[in-house]
């Protein structure tokens, strides 16, 4: 209670400082909440899409998009997991949606009332009279389409990995130029192999390679350190598709 004794232009004066101090108070609150958001919103030079997931996305997302990033505890609404967006879409990936998300235009349940970030001004920003802006989208949409888990089906990996070697009928009829040497036919594992397919043998191929008369020293790629195959650094997506490869290779065996 303010004392009866005070002048009214002491009451005044008083009354102004609480507002100011309210005032204050609240521009202080306001600009420490917008401080995460400034903080990403420095634009890096790398175009490819791995180095703008790292750089606008991983701190809620993680580094393996599995929405366990160091920022993810503080959100109001739970991170979602990237690499189940196919799985989560009938193994369609929605890069349409994904776009629409990234520049702000569609707000999803998953992100709440929008606390991801919009993407869109910072990477249209002009460097040197360009704007890379649609660049850096498309790139940072098809990174995100290619670390789905369930988009890469063992059949989808051969086709893109494999057949241009192996042949489409997995038999060695590729079209390998010269001068590298005629793959091994697939389909006939399990028969070299006394009847049973090889399957820690078969992995163990794609993961580290191997030296095979038919394909001589380095003609095959190492998959399991590829980054076609691998896009990220724990290895999780890797071993993932090299076991759908396996289990499809198996399941075209001659008897």
């Amino acid at each position: 209670m303010l004392d009866r004794g005070m002048s009214m232009g002491a009451r005044r004066l008083l009354g102004l400082a609480l507002i100011w101090l309210f005032l204050d108070g609240g521009s202080a609150h306001a600009q420490t909440t917008q401080e995460p958001a400034q903080a990403f919103q420095q634009l890096i030079r790398s175009l490819e899409g791995p180095d703008l997931f790292r750089a606008y996305c991983a701190p809620c997302h993680g580094l393996d998009a599995m929405g366990r990033g160091p920022a993810a505890p503080t959100l109001k609404t739970k991170v979602p997991n990237l690499t189940i967006m196919a799985r989560n879409n009938r193994e369609q990936f929605p890069s349409n949606r994904v776009r629409r998300t990234i520049l702000g235009d569609e707000v999803t349940m998953s992100h709440g009332s929008r606390e991801m970030p919009v993407w869109g001004p910072i990477f249209h920003q002009i460097e040197a009279d360009v704007d890379w802006g649609n660049v850096r989208l498309e790139n940072l949409v098809n990174y995100l389409e290619s670390i789905q888990l369930s988009r890469a089906s063992g059949a989808a990996l051969y086709k893109q990995h494999c057949a241009v070697c192996h042949g489409n009928d997995l038999q060695g009829t590729g079209p390998a130029p010269e001068p590298y040497r005629a793959p091994p036919n697939l389909t006939t594992l399990a028969r070299r192999h006394g009847g049973k397919f090889p399957d820690a043998y078969v992995t163990d191929v794609l993961r580290h390679g191997v030296v095979l008369p038919a394909h001589g020293p380095a003609q095959m790629p190492v998959w399991g350190t590829d980054s076609r195959m691998t896009n990220r650094s724990d290895g999780t997506l890797a071993a993932v598709r090299i076991a759908n490869l396996t289990d499809y290779l198996r399941s075209l065996q001659i008897k």
